[in-house]
């Protein structure tokens, strides 16, 4: 009798592990949720942060269009901020799975020079910048995932948030650093097929 409970356990373990699968997302389900926030902005100072994917749902295989940039809006032609390689660097989550997407940035030194509004600086998403989460347990299913990701032109099937975060700071004239800043932006959008 009790050879045949643990035999039960086992198997319902198994059966709900299999169905709970992070692979398995519901497509129906998935085309029924309404993605809110394709776009988002902060505003701090003289500066606004945009993060902005072109659209609410991209096709399995279609490229996805994300962006950020910084527009200036101070009183000055232009401003000179300091960075790293890139102004904006982004992380992404995959919800449904629960797998998050690192976006690599060197910290190679950088100045960029934003003139007054009209002229923002701009940075896409690149997968070529995708590491593997140091913080998941890198599953077998995680590692396909990121596999596909890199390998394919768009995003596999899912439901993403990303958010996108600005980190410089600017002078002016010249002048000494004004401040340091860290603008963050968040958008979602999802993948269907």
């Amino acid at each position: 009798m009790k050879n045949c409970f643990l035999l039960f356990a086992l198997l319902l373990n198994l059966f709900i592990a299999g169905c709970s699968s992070p692979e398995n997302i519901n497509s129906n389900e998935l085309k029924k949720l309404e993605m809110k926030k394709t776009t988002d902005q902060t505003i701090e100072d003289d500066f606004i942060f945009r993060l902005v994917s072109e659209k609410a749902e991209y096709q399995e295989g279609e490229e996805v269009n994300l962006y950020g940039e910084i527009l200036y809006i101070g009183k000055k032609d232009e401003v000179i901020i300091h960075h790293s390689a890139s102004v904006i660097s982004f992380s992404a989550r995959e919800e449904i799975r629960g797998y998050d997407i690192d976006y690599a940035v060197s910290e190679i030194g950088a100045s960029t020079t934003l003139k007054k509004l009209g002229y923002p600086y701009r940075s896409g998403y690149d997968k070529g910048s995708v590491i593997k989460s140091p913080f998941d347990d890198n599953t077998e299913d995680y590692e396909k995932f990121i596999e596909e990701l890199l390998e394919g032109d768009g995003f596999p099937l899912g439901y993403y948030t990303v958010k996108g975060i600005a980190d410089f700071s600017a002078e002016t004239e010249g002048d000494a650093e004004k401040g340091a800043y860290k603008m963050e932006a968040t958008i979602e959008f999802k993948v269907v097929d």
